[in-house]
């Protein structure tokens, strides 16, 4: 499903580069649960960015698919990020201003998933996660917990083959 061979990842700033991942080989089959662990610093979000599309690479190639990425434009990462992967963020990236419901149904809404079916869906999805009884509550109001199983929902509501979760528990 993913492969990566060779990928080395740098960054650069006025005095100096730096090697984030170095020849990072890989390969990830539909159904596997894989960890990266790793120390603080070691390039674990980096590897998760770079397979999610959010960062690029310097050198190797990553197939999704059978499909080399290296020749990808951002609108073909952008349909990649839409519709093949999900991500939950280590921070939940939740729209705060939104209740609990809201920001499970704006997955849906985005994908052209009329209002009411995106709710009932929601709902269940939220039922889940064990957060039905919080539909309503704003996002600023949930515990650590809570936000992280938000941000799970609105992964499982993509609906994508694909979910990444940088530091989930």
């Amino acid at each position: 499903m993913i492969r990566l061979e060779n990928v080395s990842k740098y960054y650069y700033n006025s005095s100096n580069v730096s090697c984030a991942l170095r020849k990072i080989n890989l390969n990830f089959k539909m159904g596997e649960f894989v960890a990266v662990t790793g120390e603080s610093g070691s390039g674990k979000t980096t590897l998760l960015n770079i397979i999610s599309g959010f960062d690029s690479y310097e050198d190797g190639e990553i197939y999704v698919n059978g499909k080399p990425t290296s020749y990808f434009d951002e609108e073909d990462f952008e349909n990649y990020r839409k519709n093949e992967i999900s991500f939950i963020f280590q921070n939940y990236n939740l729209i705060e201003s939104y209740s609990v419901i809201e920001n499970v149904m704006v997955t849906y809404i985005i994908a052209g998933v009329p209002y009411d079916t995106a709710k009932e869906k929601a709902l269940e999805i939220l039922k889940k996660v064990g957060l039905d009884g919080d539909v309503n509550k704003k996002t600023t109001k949930l515990s650590g917990g809570q936000k992280q199983r938000l941000a799970i929902a609105r992964a499982l509501a993509k609906e994508t083959n694909i979910i990444v979760a940088d530091e989930p528990t």
